[in-house]
This record gives structure tokens, C-alpha cells and sequence, in this order.
């Protein structure tokens, strides 16, 4: 979906919202009403959620004495702490959600109507948010059809009767056809009902996450303008005689003030997109960094197909959070570059004193953490990788 530069930022980034919201009321959950209620497909999500979580929990302890049938059981443990986190962030946090996405949309309202720059800085962060959205998609589509035709695929290959979630349903053995295929449709269903949501929640989040770079660009443009009348003076003062009054003295003091107040304001949205989600990251993060390990031991110990297809879908899901992770660590750099790069020699000494303090804020940026501590980062991202290596060779090892 692509937009001509004339179309409104603040009517496209409307829209966006608005499409995202449909995916997430799907579920039973509309992240923009001012009131959240409960009605038939909220009930229906939850009652898939514990319906997966009792199904596994049954396989787990109805293992035979297989510690491997147990842990192929739990291999989709992690998806379902993944999409349960995102399910309770929408329910508990629906009206910070709601009012984070109506704020950025009050910015996009303002500062489309303030030149050229900004309404091109606006639509083509809407462009990327799109071109992300779009990989996201993608990836997800290919893995959920992957998992669902698999079972199929087998069936016809060789006969090997697989189930794509590593759950069985008591009272319907794989043998038969009939319960064959009753389990094959329920596990399809949820599915559906788990692509949907990590979908659907991924863009909440990263509509929230990527108005960072957002915000990032339009603080450039500001001190564009502020370099741009420093530049000013600095030619004015070659014309006039020394120690006389060069003027726009109360320009330059507006322009200096908006930065420092854009700034302010690109540090409150950080922290509270941090606040509002990062217990959502790390679930997402650590969850399928669990899905990961628990697929490369049972591989390790022979091949599965079901959990290699599932470690794929796990590596990937953890893969585009640290990702952005670190595309927000370059914006957060380009922040602190634009502000260094402010021509401050040219600034009176009050103004002087205002710099210096919103420079030294600049450098300790409210990033995104890990349960406060590890950065979301495709370097965290390689560690917790190692990680996996690490304590996978083990428990081979010890058994």
C-alpha cells in the first residue's frame, strides 16, 4: 500500500491504526474504544488459550516415561507465553495503548501543516513503518502455512500421521482418521487464532517503537532550523560594526526552545513506550529464546520436523524484535549527533546554559531493555543465542 506525497500523514497514519485495531478486535480485543469489552471472539481467544495450555500440559505428564515425547510437548511452551503476554498487554493495558496512539496521532495532525519538510519527514516514516509490516507479514504467512500443510505433506509422503502443534487431545487417538483429522482442525484453528495475534500484536508494538525514528527526524529538522538562523547571524555580524545588536535575537531564542522542548518530548515518548511494553519485549524475546533451545535439543538428539519448522518461526520472531532494537539504537545515536552538531558557539550565554543541559540529558538515552538489564539488540539477540548453544551441549551431554 503506497501513498502519493500530497496524501495527509495524520489521515495515513489514521488509517494505519485503524487497520491494525481490526486485526486485534478479530481476537475480541479493540485496542481504540474508549470502553474494552468482552464479547464472543475475546472469549473465543481465551478459551483456544486454555485450550492449547490444558491439551500440552496433558501430553507433558502423559508421556510414557519419554522425557522426549514430554519435551516435544512443550516445544510450543514459549509461543504460548508470547501470545499470551500480548493478549494481557491489549486486556490490562488497553487504555494506555489507546492513548498512546491518539497522542501520536495529534502530532502528525499538528506538524503536518508546518512545511514540506515535515509532511516529508511524516509519510516517509509511514513508508517505513509499511515496509516493515510487510516483511513481518510475510514471514509469518510462510511459517504458519509451513506448519499447516506440513502434517498434510507427511500424510501423503509416507503416511506418517504428525501433528503440527505437539499436543494430543485425550479420547482422540492419531490412528484413527476421524480423530485424525478432528485433532488436525482444532490444532489448525489454533493456529490461525496464534498467527493472528502475534500479527496483530507486533504491530501494536512496533507502531509504538518506530514514532522513536519518527520523532528522531523531526528533532533534525528542528535544529536544521536553528543551525540555519545561527548561520545567519554568524553573516550578519561580518556587516555590522562590532558590539552592535544583530537582529533575530528572539527567533534564534523560539527555535532554541523548541528543540530543547522537542527533545523533552522525544524523551518522555521513550520512556513511555518502555513502560508500556517492555514487559511485552522480554516475554517475546525470552519466550522464544526458550521455543529455540527446547528445538535444538530435541533435534540434536534426532530429527523432527515439526520442531525445526518451529524453531525457524521462533529464531524469527525474536530475530525482528532486536532487529528494530537496534535500528532504534541508531536513532537514538542520530539524536545525540544532531544536538552535538548544533552550532552552540553562537549562542548567547543564558541560551549556552540551556544547551548544555539538554546535551548532557542527550546522553543517556531511555533506550529499550530487557527486564531492565540487556539491551534489545540483534548483539543481545547473539548472546542469548550462545546461550542456547551452551546449555543445549549440556543437558546433551549429561544424558
Amino acid at each position: 500500500m503506497s501513498y502519493p506525497v500530497a496524501v495527509s500523514p495524520a489521515s495515513r497514519f489514521r488509517e494505519l491504526s485503524k487497520n491494525i485495531n481490526s486485526l486485534t478486535n478479530l481476537l475480541g480485543v479493540d485496542v481504540l474504544a474508549p470502553k474494552l469489552e468482552f464479547n464472543y471472539r475475546t472469549w473465543t481467544t481465551i478459551f483456544a488459550i486454555v485450550n492449547y495450555t490444558g491439551f500440552t500440559v496433558f501430553s507433558i505428564l502423559n508421556n510414557g516415561g519419554d522425557w522426549g515425547v514430554g519435551l516435544k510437548a512443550s516445544l510450543m511452551g514459549g509461543g504460548l507465553f508470547h501470545g499470551l503476554g500480548k493478549f494481557l498487554t491489549c486486556l490490562l493495558k488497553h487504555q494506555d495503548m489507546r492513548r498512546l496512539i491518539l497522542y501520536t496521532r495529534s502530532i502528525y495532525e499538528e506538524y503536518e501543516n508546518r512545511g514540506e519538510s515535515y509532511h516529508r519527514t511524516l509519510n516517509s516514516n509511514i513508508d517505513r513503518l509499511l515496509g516493515i509490516m510487510r516483511i513481518i507479514r510475510n514471514g509469518y504467512v510462510f511459517a504458519f502455512c509451513l506448519m499447516g500443510i506440513l502434517p498434510l505433506a507427511m500424510l501423503m509422503y509416507d503416511g506418517t500421521r504428525v501433528t503440527a502443534m505437539q499436543y494430543l487431545i485425550p479420547g482422540l487417538p492419531l490412528e484413527n482418521n476421524f480423530c485424525y483429522t478432528v485433532t488436525y482442525l482444532i490444532q489448525l484453528v489454533t493456529m490461525v487464532v496464534q498467527g493472528v495475534g502475534f500479527y496483530a500484536g507486533d504491530l501494536f508494538v512496533f507502531l509504538g517503537l518506530t514514532q522513536i525514528l519518527t520523532f528522531a527526524d523531526m528533532l533534525q529538522l528542528k535544529i536544521d532550523e536553528l543551525n540555519q538562523a545561527l548561520e545567519q547571524k554568524a553573516d550578519n555580524r561580518a556587516q555590522v560594526r562590532v558590539g552592535a545588536r544583530i537582529y533575530g535575537e528572539e527567533k534564534r531564542q523560539y527555535l532554541l526552545l523548541e528543540v530543547i522542548k522537542w527533545h523533552q518530548l522525544f524523551t518522555d515518548y521513550c520512556r513511555m513506550v518502555n513502560a508500556l511494553y517492555y514487559e511485552l519485549i522480554a516475554t517475546q524475546v525470552l519466550s522464544m529464546a526458550l521455543a529455540m533451545m527446547l528445538s535444538f535439543c530435541i533435534n540434536l538428539a534426532s530429527f523432527h520436523m515439526p520442531s525445526a519448522i518451529f524453531f525457524v518461526v521462533s529464531a524469527y520472531s525474536m530475530s525482528i524484535y532486536c532487529i528494530l532494537g537496534t535500528i532504534l539504537e541508531f536513532g537514538y545515536d542520530q539524536v545525540y549527533e544532531s544536538i552535538c552538531n548544533v552550532t552552540w558557539y553562537e549562542l548567547s550565554g543564558d541560551q549556552r546554559k540551556l544547551f548544555g543541559l539538554m546535551l548532557r540529558e542527550s546522553q543517556y538515552p531511555h533506550t529499550i531493555r530487557i527486564l531492565g538489564v540487556m539491551s534489545l539488540s540483534v548483539r543481545t539477540a547473539l548472546q542469548i543465542i550462545k546461550l542456547i548453544y551452551s546449555v543445549s551441549m549440556m543437558m546433551m551431554n549429561r544424558t
